[in-house]
């Protein structure tokens, strides 16, 4: 169904990083989860609006304090008001991440089927067991060990917040 669509992204994508199969599986893998997840790091850093954020959740945090102080008065229309303030601060807030979220699965989309059907049959034998897992993984479970390894590293280093 999608074949048409997904066929010359593969063939595009494996054009520029054609130089990353030249390693093993483990390796190649390694090298393009690294590159993702920093690059999907940057990107979100670029289009999200980080002070607006900010302001946005404290803004929220605020309206929480009061929205509780106003409940144990027990004026309902000023916590009605305070609950629709905090609906439209957090919907400003969610489309700041939306952007983020676009972004990120658009760079997922057009790389995760090349790695798929790059190295569809690779299973990589880790040193170590993990619980339910085991010691070998496919390419996917591969790339998310990674991922979330290489995410976690990079986001303590940028204070939290990338």
């Amino acid at each position: 169904m999608f074949e048409p669509i997904i066929e010359p992204i593969i063939e595009a994508v494996g054009f520029v990083f054609s130089p990353v199969t030249i390693f093993s599986p483990y390796i190649a893998i390694l090298i393009m989860s690294v590159f993702l997840t920093l690059s999907i790091m940057g990107l979100s850093r670029v289009v999200t609006n980080r002070k607006l954020m900010k302001e946005l959740k404290e803004k929220m945090g605020k309206i929480k304090e009061n929205l509780k102080e106003v409940q144990k008065g027990g004026d309902k229309e000023k916590a009605n008001q305070l609950l629709n303030e905090m609906m439209k601060t957090n919907g400003q807030y969610m489309k700041q991440t939306f952007k983020s979220l676009a972004v990120s699965m658009l760079v997922i989309f057009m790389i995760l089927p090349w790695l798929r059907a790059e190295y569809a049959e690779a299973s990589i034998s880790m040193p170590f067991t993990l619980p339910i897992i085991g010691s070998g993984i496919g390419w996917l479970g591969w790339y998310i060990l990674v991922s979330f390894s290489v995410g976690w590293v990079a986001q303590k280093l940028l204070g939290g917040y990338y």
